[in-house]
């Protein structure tokens, strides 16, 4: 019998390394070889980027002026600074922790399933929240957004609620998680504060706490929040507060803002899209479960894991439930909801494998590595076809090169103003330290020291010839170029 288990150990360990090693493959390969994506990830990146020149790390500001549309508050661009600071100005320090925490999550995960729901199960909830696609590969791990981090703390709260018993450190602990969670994404973390408004009050344990019990936990929620608060109050007074709420939370919920529109089954069509065969398998399991004789419904409601249950549920149904009544609806709102996904499907496959006949193992086995197979598949092709930006490429040509080092850098436009994407300013700001001039072609001819980013067309060598304009870089997508003047006082490059 000891042989056995030993046996059985020795699997188990071989699996988890396998699987950990295909989820850090899935997180971290070619991580740094995707282009800039012009939504959030360019926006904080030009905001951690800016206040460490700056050294400002409360205010965050893009292109040199405090952002009032991006109304975070600076945890995340802080994980982003570390990230340039360990991998350099570019895309991999960008995303750098993003993945590590992504890492750190299905971490977490097998490790709450191993230790109240056994190894098979951990097996199995690994492998899933390991070949999730949204998780992984959809503003979230591997973009430098502040979601992976979020999806993180929202995960350590609940796990930390989840733990609580008769030791409170593990209900502070979620209380601090969610302080944290709101210093990531700000009003996002409500969704936390309901979960365990819920949980407490249906599971009864909120009587269990006292008074200094409840002041402790309103403390651990609250206190890092004032403490920011009150650092970004020195600056600007009310007015980023004002917008928050105002904007970030009160628009966001009653209107359909910056055209993210949908309807009722807007989240539901999401899932589908993503997550859909994990569903299906999900659904499955509970029907075979509901049906077979071998599983009491009873049993399975007085187990002393009833609360797991509830808090797991209350993880899934809350995001999806309050994003849904939102009227403002993008798809990446829903990423935490995942890991209590991946929980349930793995642990009640687990228990259907482990007290099946043979033909049932095999038939979940060849279900679970079917459908991780086909999601897999879906990873694989992404990682390997990553999307040029030849704007990007043309700017990232002169990377560290000092003779271009700080200059203005133009779009080509005959009159009017330019407007960059977010993606592009960031690139400009990363590679050279470049600063990025919404001004047209006649501002360019006018400045001392600027680059000008000219589309590739018929009409370009004319347009450099009779302007006396050099080419220091140049690609498909256009050339960069700058004044044959200013290059001779220069110098060689």
């Amino acid at each position: 019998m000891n042989h056995l288990y030993q046996k059985f150990n020795i699997i188990y360990f071989t699996t988890m390394f396998i699987l950990l090693s295909l989820a850090a493959f899935n997180v971290f390969y070619h991580l740094g070889n995707f282009p800039i994506y012009s939504w959030d990830e360019a926006r904080h990146g030009v905001s951690a980027y800016e206040m460490i020149k700056n050294r400002n790390f409360i205010v965050n500001t893009y292109r040199g002026k405090a952002d009032y549309w991006n109304l975070k508050p600076p945890l995340s661009f802080w994980a982003i600074i570390a990230g340039y600071k360990i991998a350099g100005f570019n895309a991999l320090g960008l995303r750098l922790f993003s993945a590590i925490f992504a890492m750190i999550t299905i971490i977490l995960v097998g490790i709450f399933v191993y230790k109240h729901y056994g190894k098979v199960a951990t097996i199995f909830s690994s492998l899933i929240l390991s070949t999730c696609t949204q998780f992984l590969i959809n503003h979230s791990s591997r973009t430098g957004d502040a979601d992976s981090l979020f999806v993180l703390l929202f995960t350590v709260a609940i796990l930390s609620l989840l733990q609580w018993n008769e030791n409170y450190t593990w209900l502070y602990v979620s209380g601090l998680a969610f302080s944290l969670a709101f210093l990531t994404k700000s009003w996002h973390a409500g969704n936390i504060a309901v979960i365990m408004g819920l949980y407490l009050a249906i599971t009864g344990k909120f009587r269990k706490l006292s008074f200094k019990n409840w002041l402790i936990l309103v403390m651990f929620m609250s206190l890092p929040i004032l403490i920011w608060a009150g650092f970004r109050y020195q600056y600007d007074g009310l007015e980023f507060f004002k917008k928050m709420i105002m904007y970030d939370l009160m628009q966001r919920s009653n209107s359909s803002i910056e055209g993210h529109m949908g309807g009722v089954s807007y989240y539901f069509d999401i899932v589908s899209q993503f997550f859909n065969y994990w569903m299906l398998v999900l659904f499955a399991a509970i029907v075979f479960i509901l049906l077979n004789k071998d599983f009491s419904l009873k049993s399975i409601l007085a187990s002393k894991r009833i609360n797991f249950l509830l808090g797991i549920c209350l993880w899934a149904l809350i995001p999806f439930l309050l994003f849904t009544f939102a009227k403002t609806k993008v798809r990446w709102y829903i990423l935490p909801i995942y890991p209590p996904l991946s929980i349930m499907i793995g642990v009640l496959i687990s228990k259907i494998f482990l007290k099946g006949n043979w033909i049932i193992r095999v038939s979940a086995m060849i279900l679970l590595l079917s459908v991780s197979l086909f999601y897999e598949s879906e990873i694989y092709t992404y990682l390997n076809h990553p999307t040029a930006n030849l704007k990007q490429s043309l700017i990232n040509k002169v990377t560290n090169n000092q003779v271009t080092k700080g200059d203005s850098i133009f779009l080509y436009h005959l009159t009017g103003k330019t407007i960059w994407l977010q993606s592009e300013a960031l690139t400009a700001e990363l590679d050279d330290d470049l600063r990025v001039n919404n001004g047209n072609f006649t501002d360019f001819l006018k400045s001392n020291r600027a680059l000008l980013l000219v589309p590739k067309n018929s009409y370009s060598q004319k347009l450099m010839q009779s302007n006396q304009l050099k080419i220091i870089a140049n690609n498909k997508g256009g050339y960069l170029v700058e004044k044959s003047s200013m290059a001779d006082k220069k110098g060689p490059a």
